[in-house]
C-alpha cells in the first residue's frame, strides 16, 4: 500500500506544503536504489525508494548523510528552486516542477521505478537508474484518465462488462488497487466475483455511492493508518478500512510516518520470517540426515543372532575338532548343543587347521556381538536425536515473535549448535557454511573429518585441526587426512572411538580393501606441513601406529559427503 495512488498523492500534497519555493541542497544516494533530497531552506527531506519490491517516497525530518558509501546524483539541481509538486490525475507519478523549466520526475512503477531530468521539450537529460540508456530519450507521458465518473458513465461502464466485478472496477478506477476495490465492494454488499451484468439496480446505486464516498475520504478525510495482526502489519491505509476493522489499528499524524512505520515493521517481519526459516531448515536438514543414517542402519543391520551361530559354529567345531583335517571346506556335525542331533554343515577355511577354524569363529562372534551393542547404541541415540529434532521443529512453529524466537534460540542454543547454527552473544542467528569434508560420529558423539582431495586434506590438516585433536592417515600409502574432533563428544575419547578414526583413514586410502592396514596416528600439534611440499605431503612427530579395519562407523553415511 506504499505505492498505492492516494498514498503518494498525500505525501505529494504534504511535500508542496513543506518544500514548494526552497532551494535543493543535496541529491544523494547511500543504499540501493534509494535517493534523498535535502533542501537548503526546510528540516524536511524527500526519501524515495526505487527498489522493485520496495517502492515508496515520503518526507523525513533532518536526515543524516554518511561520510562514506554515499553518492551524489543530479550535481545539475544543487541550489535550484523547487516552484510545486504535483501528482500525475491518475498515476503514481510525482514532479518536482524547477524554476529553470526542468521537471524532476518520480516514477514509482514497480520493477521500473526511477527518478528522472527532463526538460521543457520532455527529453531526458539525466536519470537516478539506468541513465547511460535513458539519456537523450523523450520521456513518455502517461494518458490522463477521468477520476470521477457521472452515476450514467459509472453504469455505462460497469454494465457493458464482460469480466468480474472486481476486474472490471480495476478498469474504471485504475488508482484505487486491490484493497481499496475489496473495500469498495465490502462496503457496498458485493462480491469480487459477481458479474457486472447480473448486478441489480440496487447494487448499481449502492457502488456508485460507496465510489463516491470513498473518493471523498481519499481526498478531504485523510487519517493515515496501520493495520495489524498482533504485531505483523498486515495493511497501510490513508483512510479506515471497514474490511479490517476486526485487525489492530494504530494511527498517525502524516502519511510518511505511517509509511515509515510500515516499511520498518515489515522489515523486521522480514527478517524475523528469514530467521525462523533458517532455524527450519537447519533442523530439517538434520532430521534427514539422522532418518536417512537409521534407513542405511536397518538395512545393515547386525543382530545378535549372527553371533551366537558363530559361537555355535566355533563350539561344535571344537566338540568334533578330532574328526577334522586341515583342507577341509566344510565340516558336517551334529548339533549336539541344542540335543536335536541334527546336522549342521560349517563353512571351513581350507587355509586353517580345524583349531584355527574354530578360533577364527569365536572371533566374528565376538566381533559381531561388539558390533551389534555398538549400532544398538548409536541406533538409540539416533532415535533419540529424531525425538529432539521433532520437538524442535513442533516448538519453532508456534513461535511467532522475534522475542519468542530470541528466547528458543537462548533455550535451544547447545542443540542448535548440533545443526550448524550460532547464536551471537547478541541473540541473532548464523548459519554456519557446511565444512567442505566429510564428517562421521564415533562412539562418544566425537565428530571424525576426513578430506576429500589432496588441497581439501591440507586445509583440514592446517586450518581445521587443533593441537589437541587427533590426527589419522593410513601409513606408507596416498589417503585421506583424518582428524577426530576432540570437545565434540561427551568425556574422554575412548580406545574404541580411535579405532573407529583409524579405521576411516584406512577406508579413504588405497589399502581399502585390505583386511588390516596400519595407521599413523598422533595429536594434531605434531604434524607439520613445510613450505614448497606437494598438495596433501605432512610430516608427523610422536606417532603412534594402530592396526584397524578399512570401514566407516557402524556403515553410517558421512554427512558433506
Amino acid at each position: 500500500m506504499t505505492t498505492n495512488y492516494f498514498t503518494i498523492a498525500q505525501v505529494s500534497r504534504d511535500l508542496q506544503a513543506e518544500v514548494a519555493g526552497t532551494t535543493i541542497a543535496e541529491l544523494f544516494s547511500q543504499q540501493r536504489g534509494e535517493l534523498v533530497l535535502t533542501f537548503a531552506d526546510s528540516p524536511a527531506v524527500a526519501v524515495i525508494g526505487c527498489e522493485p519490491s520496495n517502492n515508496f517516497i515520503l518526507v523525513r525530518k533532518n536526515y543524516s548523510r554518511a561520510r562514506r558509501n554515499s553518492l551524489d546524483v543530479f550535481p545539475s539541481l544543487r541550489n535550484v528552486m523547487i516552484q510545486k509538486i504535483s501528482i500525475h490525475p491518475n498515476d503514481r507519478a510525482v514532479t518536482f516542477h524547477i524554476a529553470n523549466g526542468q521537471r524532476l520526475i518520480v516514477e514509482l512503477f514497480g520493477s521500473k521505478a526511477n527518478v528522472v531530468l527532463v526538460d521543457e521539450s520532455n527529453k531526458i537529460l539525466d536519470a537516478f537508474l539506468k541513465k547511460k540508456i535513458l539519456a537523450g530519450q523523450s520521456h513518455e507521458e502517461r494518458p490522463v484518465i477521468s477520476t470521477r465518473l457521472s452515476n450514467d458513465e459509472f453504469r455505462q461502464q460497469l454494465g457493458s462488462a464482460t469480466t468480474t466485478l472486481s476486474a472490471q472496477i480495476k478498469k474504471i478506477l485504475p488508482q484505487f488497487g486491490a484493497v481499496l476495490i475489496k473495500e469498495l465492494l465490502f462496503r457496498a454488499g458485493c462480491t469480487s466475483d459477481q458479474s457486472p451484468s447480473a448486478l441489480t439496480e440496487n447494487e448499481m446505486q449502492r457502488l456508485f455511492d460507496a465510489m463516491e464516498k470513498l473518493l471523498d475520504e481519499l481526498q478531504h478525510a485523510i487519517s493515515p493508518r496501520i493495520y495489524f495482526d498482533e504485531m505483523m502489519p498486515v495493511q497501510l491505509s490513508m483512510i479506515a478500512l471497514n474490511h479490517l476493522r476486526e485487525y489492530r489499528v494504530q494511527e498517525f499524524s502524516t502519511a510518511s510516518e505511517a509509511i515509515q512505520l510500515y516499511l520498518a515493521s515489515e522489515h523486521r517481519e522480514q527478517h524475523f520470517a528469514s530467521e525462523k526459516e533458517l532455524l527450519a531448515h537447519a533442523i530439517e536438514r538434520e532430521a534427514e540426515h539422522v532418518e536417512r543414517t537409521l534407513i542405511k542402519f536397518r538395512a545393515e543391520e547386525i543382530t545378535p543372532q549372527q553371533a551366537e551361530t558363530y559361537e555355535k559354529f566355533g563350539k561344535l567345531l571344537t566338540t568334533q575338532i578330532h574328526l577334522l583335517h586341515k583342507g577341509d571346506s566344510e565340516a558336517v556335525v551334529e548339533d549336539v548343543l541344542s540335543g536335536t542331533k541334527e546336522l549342521v554343515s560349517i563353512p571351513l577355511d581350507v587355509h586353517l587347521s580345524p583349531a584355527k577354524n574354530a578360533e577364527r569363529y569365536f572371533e566374528k562372534a565376538k566381533k559381531f556381538r561388539r558390533t551389534a551393542e555398538e549400532q544398538s547404541a548409536r541406533r538409540q541415540e539416533l532415535s533419540q536425536q529424531q525425538k529432539i529434532f521433532s520437538k524442535l521443529s513442533e516448538l519453532l512453529d508456534e513461535i511467532t515473535s522475534m522475542e519468542a524466537l530470541r528466547q528458543f534460540q537462548e533455550e535451544q542454543r547447545g542443540m542448535l549448535a548440533r545443526v550448524g547454527i550460532k547464536i551471537s552473544k547478541s541473540g541473532a542467528a548464523k548459519k554456519e557454511e557446511p565444512l567442505p569434508f566429510r564428517v562421521f560420529t564415533v562412539v562418544g558423539g566425537f565428530q571424525v573429518w576426513a578430506g576429500k582431495s589432496s588441497e581439501n586434506n591440507d586445509l583440514l590438516t592446517t586450518r581445521h585441526t587443533a593441537k589437541n585433536d587427533l590426527w589419522f592417515h593410513a601409513r606408507g600409502v596416498g589417503g585421506s587426512h583424518v582428524v577426530l574432533k576432540l570437545g565434540t563428544g561427551k568425556g574422554e575419547v575412548s580406545k574404541q572411538a580411535m579405532t573407529q578414526a583409524a579405521g576411516i583413514a584406512a577406508y579413504y586410502s588405497k589399502m581399502k580393501n585390505a583386511s588390516m592396514v596400519p595407521v599413523t596416528m598422533c595429536e594434531g600439534k605434531f604434524v607439520r606441513k613445510p613450505k614448497g611440499v606437494p598438495a596433501g605431503t605432512v610430516y608427523v612427530e610422536r606417532e603412534q601406529t594402530i592396526f584397524a579395519e578399512p570401514a566407516l562407523p557402524n556403515n553410517e553415511t558421512p554427512s558433506g559427503n
